[in-house]
């Protein structure tokens, strides 16, 4: 009876019915890594930011309005006229709200002047005679200009050179003493240049000590650490070089713009483990068209994958050697050196799980994640001796080439979506990022220990703008304010 059963089940199983005597089961070793996984990034252009500073002027000229004297001089002190003992003269000037304009990185503050002049000549042997130059209605012009320049040191200090200048509007702005024979215009202006030279004596060394090498550590701090944008979104922007451009002005407004190189990246998951590099010295602005080049990053878990797969698989039959086989789930794991493992869960003729190994790729034809290389893994393949041969005949491993593919489409699209909505806000306190992504193109796909990591290049235009407050400044000095902006 015995040797009658078994020659059916032989029989049976040549004719392909095998279940009917009962499935063999396999149970190979889950897959282990052969090598170290080393995460190497895909290459990526070098970005190029415009970051728009400005700084509102309001309070800081308000500070110099106050702080520049509206009256220079007195007709109640005499200064002789070098080189001429017996003529003297006295001077007062009044001065209007200032102006501020920039000229390359020179910011220049003008004006405008009336002024008078009261000039006395004591002859040998007749008494003193006088005349004044200006009365109320009168009075002559000049153009009072403050221009500090300041060059910025590779070590981000200030060096400014501050001149003040007075100048006569016109011709007919000179003062001129007709019956003495005398012009004190220039006398005038000189006087009062010195004296505003010495007003402004301190202006020079309060710039120099504004600490704009910690503000700017600051701020490069800032960029060139993880920037939150979601629980599970970071972006990184990996700054390398700072270009300073030229100041303009627009109202009220000091602007410049800083041209950074970087090669920004957004990444899921936890805080990135990433330290700002050192801060580089500043260099002369160059003609850079600004241009994005975003590094994104889509994890997708491997059980999220293994879920996705067995629900799109589950129940197909795989015909080998005239054997059958119904696919119950597939597992998706990480091997751990850049391999993934694939466990194919089936019964029929056998029952167990078998493992293939392979590496991510990315077809983008039809945007999916496939394994172009699955093979047995050598745990799986060992077991196919004896009445296992037939499933090593390569039908299994086509299958698994041609069907184990992930749509990427709708998993790029979510994260186009999030890129708009959390690439446009305010980062940190004076630091607004604005981003316009206007493609994308997937570089390739990794296979990290816990998930599978696509990675991406979001192209479009970037701006980081610096909102500089004037209550930053210590102070509230204007020309350390206007080059701090620089």
């Amino acid at each position: 009876m015995v040797a009658t059963a078994a020659l059916r089940c032989v029989l049976l199983a040549g004719l392909g019915a095998a279940a009917a005597c009962g499935s063999e089961t396999v149970a190979p070793p889950v897959p282990r890594a052969t090598a170290v996984w080393v995460d190497s990034l895909p290459p990526v252009p070098t970005s190029y930011l415009d970051v728009p500073v400005r700084y509102d002027l309001g309070p800081a000229m308000r500070w110099l309005e106050s702080e520049v004297p509206t009256t220079l001089g007195t007709l109640e002190q005499r200064h002789q006229v070098p080189g001429k003992q017996r003529l003297h003269y006295a001077y007062t000037a009044e001065r209007g709200p200032f102006s501020l304009h920039v000229d390359g990185r020179t910011a220049v503050l003008q004006a405008d002047v009336r002024y008078r002049v009261h000039a006395w000549y004591n002859p040998p042997v007749l008494p003193e005679i006088s005349a004044k130059c200006g009365g109320d209605d009168d009075q002559p012009r000049a153009r009072l200009t403050v221009a500090t320049t300041v060059q910025l040191t590779s070590g981000w200090t200030l060096r400014p050179r501050t001149r003040a200048v007075v100048t006569p509007l016109s011709r007919n702005d000179r003062c001129k003493v007709t019956f003495l024979k005398l012009d004190v215009t220039d006398k005038v202006m000189d006087a009062a240049q010195e004296a505003l030279q010495r007003k402004l004596a301190g202006l020079d060394a309060r710039i120099a000590a504004f600490d704009l090498p910690g503000e700017s550590r600051r701020l490069w701090d800032i960029l060139g650490s993880p920037l939150k944008l979601t629980d599970s979104l970071w972006l990184v922007i990996h700054p390398s070089t700072v270009r300073i451009g030229m100041l303009r002005m627009r109202g009220d407004t000091l602007v410049t713009t800083l041209g950074l190189s970087a090669n920004p990246r957004v990444i899921g998951g936890p805080r990135p483990d990433a330290a700002p590099p050192p801060m580089p010295p500043p260099q002369d602005s160059t003609s850079r068209p600004p241009v994005l080049h975003l590094l994104t990053e889509a994890r997708v878990p491997y059980d999220v994958a293994s879920s996705i797969l067995t629900r799109e698989l589950r129940g197909t039959i795989i015909k080998v050697a005239r054997q059958r086989l119904v696919l119950d789930s597939l597992q998706l794991l990480g091997v751990g050196d850049g391999r993934v493992a694939v466990g194919l869960a089936v019964h029929g003729s056998v029952r167990g799980v078998l493992y293939a190994v392979g590496h991510p790729a990315y077809d983008t034809a039809t945007a999916r994640l496939y394994m172009p290389d699955l093979v047995y893994d050598v745990g799986t393949r060992d077991l196919m001796t004896g009445t296992l041969a037939w499933l090593a005949g390569g039908q299994i491993e086509d299958f698994l080439r041609t069907r184990v593919r992930i749509k990427l489409g709708p998993i790029l699209a979510d994260g186009r979506d999030l890129l708009e909505q959390n690439l446009n806000r305010d980062l940190a306190d004076g630091v607004h990022l604005g981003m316009d992504v206007s493609s994308g193109r997937v570089l390739g796909v990794r296979a990290a220990p816990h998930a599978l990591l696509v990675r991406a290049v979001a192209s479009g235009q970037g701006e980081l703008v610096l909102e500089l407050r004037p209550e930053q400044l210590v102070g509230q000095e204007t020309l350390g304010a206007a080059v701090r902006s620089r």
